[in-house]
C-alpha cells in the first residue's frame, strides 16, 4: 500500500503493466525517460489511472529464465522464504543452506492458492459495504428531502404567523378607528351644548342691553319679564352644565412587545429523532395476562431500524419469570409488546444495538383487573366537611380536601394528620379542590386562587406551584407537569376530576349528572389520558353518588369524593 519511491501511502496511484504501483507525482518526478526498468531495458511503459478504471486487463508476459547476478551461467530455480527471494543452486548452498526453501515451481502453486484464498476471504465484504453505501446515500436523499420538507413547514407556518400578525393589526386599527370616533362624538356633542349655551347668554344680553337705553318705560316694563327669565334659564343651565370634557381624549394601548418578541425566539423547534417509548409509560401499569404494548420512537428514514431494537421483560424480584417481548415495525414506529403472567414489579428493557434507549430499562406494576359488577361500598371516610378532591397513596393513606386544608385518613379510616391551612400564601388553601399523588408528590388544585400547589405528601412540606385549567368549559385540559398544554377532551357534563387505572380504563366524575364515567382507552403507548377523544366509547357508568367532585383509584379500588354527603366512598 506504499509507493516504493517515496515510502507514503499512494496518491493518485498508477500501475504499470509489469504490475508495479507508483505515485503519479513520483513517475513525473522520475520523469519519464528514467521511469520503470526490467532487464536492464528500458521500457516506455503505459500507465494506468488506479481511481478510474475499474477493471484492469494484464498483459500477457512470456515468462524468460532469470539468471543470478553473481553466478551468471546458474538459473534462480528455488525460493527461500526466509529470504523472500529467488536464489540459485549455488547460492542456495553457500548462503541459505540452513534456510526455509523449495523449488519455486512449488512455491509458485503454494502462492497461487493462497491468492486464490485471499480472493475468497474477501468475498463477503464487497456486498454488504455496498449495500451500506447504497444505504448511506439513500439517507443522505432522505435527509435532503426531508429539509425541504421541514423548510417548507417553517416557511408556511411563518407566512400563516404574518398573515395573523396583519390581521390583528388592521383589526387593532379598525378598534382605534372607532373608539376615536365614538370618543369624537361625545367631544362634540358636550362643545355643541356649550356653543349654544353661549349664544343664547350672548343674544340675552345683547337684548337686555338694546332695551336698558330706550327711552320709553312702556316698551321696557312689556319685555322686560322676558328677557330676565331668559337670562335667567341660561345662568341655571351653566350652574348645570359640566365645563370639564367628559371623554378623556387618550386611546391606550396595550401592546406587549417584551413578552411577544419573547414568545417568537422561543416559538418551534427542530430537533432530531430519537430512540424512546412513545409517552407509554407515564403511567408504568399492566394488567395480569393482559397484552401491553407501548409504541418505541425511531428516527425517520431508518427502514430497518426496528430490526435493531431487542427487549426482555423480567420480575424486579429477581424470579425466573420472564416474558417474551415482541417488537414490530410499523411506518417507523416499533410496537413493543408484552404480557405479565402475575401480580408485582416487572422490568421492561429495550436495546438497540446492545444499548438502552432512552429510559430503559423501564418499571411496570402489574396488578389484578377489576370487575366493575361486583363494586360494593365497603368504607366511609368522615370528612366532616364538603370535599372536591380525593387520592391514595401507595401505603394506604387517603387524602381528602376539607375547609382551608387537606385531611389524611389511614387506611382504616382514621384521621392522622392535615396538610395546609388557611389563607393565600404559599402551602396555605382558600378553597381547595381536586388532589393527585405521584409518588409523594401530592398537587392540590384551589378553586379560588386558581392554581395548584404540590407538597410532599408524606410530611405536608409545600414545594411548588403548576399551572392547571379549571373545570368549568365540560373539559379535561391537559398539560405536562412543566405546565406545557397538551390536549382538550370534551365531556358531556362537569367533568371534576379524572383517574386511570392499571388497564388504561379513564374514570371521570361528573358533578351535574351524579355519576362517574368509565372510559375504555384504544389507542396503546399513550400516557395520562392522551389518549382520549371526545368520542370515546363508554363501558360503565357508576350511578347514585351526591354531587362526586374527586376520584382517586388504587389497589383495586375506587375512591369518589361526595361534596353533598361530606365523605370519601370506597369501592
Amino acid at each position: 500500500m506504499t509507493c516504493e519511491v517515496c515510502s507514503e501511502y499512494y496518491t493518485d496511484p498508477l500501475m504499470l503493466p509489469c504490475l508495479h504501483s507508483f505515485c503519479k507525482k513520483c513517475l513525473i518526478k522520475a520523469k519519464e525517460k528514467q521511469g520503470h526498468k526490467r532487464n536492464k531495458k528500458e521500457a516506455n511503459h503505459k500507465l494506468i489511472d488506479l481511481e478510474t478504471k475499474e477493471s484492469v486487463e494484464l498483459p500477457a508476459i512470456k515468462h524468460e529464465a532469470v539468471y543470478c547476478a553473481r553466478h551468471l551461467d546458474q538459473k534462480l530455480t528455488y525460493y527461500c522464504n526466509d529470504c523472500n527471494k529467488l536464489v540459485c543452486p549455488v547460492c542456495l548452498n553457500v548462503k541459505h543452506k540452513s534456510h526455509n526453501y523449495n523449488d519455486y515451481l512449488d512455491e509458485g502453486d503454494t502462492a497461487r492458492k493462497a491468492l486464490k484464498e485471499s480472493i475468497a476471504s474477501c468475498d463477503g465484504v464487497i456486498p454488504p459495504v455496498t449495500e451500506a453505501i447504497a444505504n448511506g446515500e439513500k439517507m443522505l436523499e432522505q435527509i435532503a428531502t426531508h429539509k425541504e420538507e421541514v423548510r417548507q413547514e417553517i416557511k408556511e407556518t411563518f407566512e400563516e404567523l404574518k398573515a395573523a400578525l396583519d390581521k390583528r393589526c388592521n383589526d387593532l386599527l379598525m378598534e382605534t378607528e372607532e373608539i376615536a370616533n365614538a370618543k369624537k362624538n361625545s367631544v362634540e356633542k358636550q362643545l355643541d351644548g356649550f356653543r349654544k349655551l353661549v349664544k343664547q347668554v350672548s343674544h340675552g344680553r345683547h337684548l337686555a342691553s338694546s332695551v336698558s337705553e330706550r327711552t320709553d318705560p312702556g316698551e321696557v316694563l312689556s319685555v322686560k319679564k322676558l328677557i330676565t327669565n331668559q337670562l335667567e334659564e341660561c345662568i341655571e343651565e351653566y350652574k348645570k352644565l359640566p365645563l370639564e370634557i367628559e371623554d378623556k381624549g387618550a386611546i391606550l394601548t396595550c401592546l406587549d412587545m417584551l413578552s411577544l418578541s419573547k414568545e417568537i425566539k422561543e416559538f418551534g423547534s427542530v430537533d432530531i429523532a430519537a430512540y424512546s417509548i412513545d409517552s407509554g409509560l407515564a403511567i408504568p401499569l399492566a394488567t395480569v395476562r393482559k397484552e401491553r404494548k407501548f409504541k418505541v420512537a425511531l428516527p425517520a428514514g431508518i427502514d430497518k431500524a426496528a430490526s435493531y431494537l431487542k427487549g426482555s421483560f423480567i420480575k424486579s424480584d429477581g424470579s425466573k419469570e420472564e416474558g417474551r417481548v415482541v417488537i414490530v415495525n410499523d411506518n417507523n414506529t416499533a410496537i413493543v409488546s408484552c404480557t405479565p403472567q402475575s401480580i408485582g414489579g416487572y422490568e421492561l428493557s429495550v436495546t438497540i444495538r446492545g444499548h438502552h434507549i432512552k429510559g430503559s430499562p423501564y418499571q411496570l406494576s402489574v396488578k389484578a383487573s377489576r370487575d366493575y359488577t361486583t363494586l360494593t361500598n365497603e368504607r366511609s371516610f368522615d370528612v366532616g366537611n364538603g370535599t372536591d378532591g380525593v387520592a391514595v397513596h401507595t401505603n394506604g393513606e387517603v387524602f381528602a380536601s376539607s375547609d382551608g386544608f387537606v385531611q389524611v385518613f389511614s387506611e382504616d379510616g382514621a384521621a392522622v394528620r392535615r396538610i395546609g391551612s388557611k389563607g393565600n400564601g404559599n402551602g396555605q388553601f382558600d378553597c381547595p379542590w381536586g388532589l393527585l399523588l405521584v409518588g409523594d408528590r401530592l398537587y392540590v388544585s384551589d378553586a379560588n386562587l386558581h392554581h395548584v400547589q404540590y407538597f410532599l405528601a408524606t410530611t405536608g412540606q409545600y414545594i411548588g406551584n403548576i399551572l392547571v385549567a379549571d373545570y368549568s368549559n365540560s373539559r379535561v385540559q391537559m398539560f405536562k407537569e412543566d405546565g406545557t398544554f397538551v390536549q382538550v377532551i370534551q365531556c358531556d357534563g362537569n367533568a371534576s376530576d379524572v383517574a386511570v387505572d392499571n388497564e388504561g380504563k379513564i374514570h371521570v366524575t361528573i358533578w351535574d349528572q351524579h355519576h362517574v364515567q368509565v372510559f375504555s382507552p384504544d389507542v396503546y403507548g399513550a400516557s395520562y389520558l392522551h389518549v382520549l377523544s371526545p368520542d370515546r366509547k363508554q363501558v360503565k357508568l357508576i350511578s347514585g353518588l351526591s354531587s362526586p367532585w374527586g376520584i382517586a383509584l388504587d389497589k383495586g379500588h375506587i375512591y369518589v369524593a361526595e361534596y353533598s354527603n361530606n365523605c370519601i366512598t370506597k369501592y
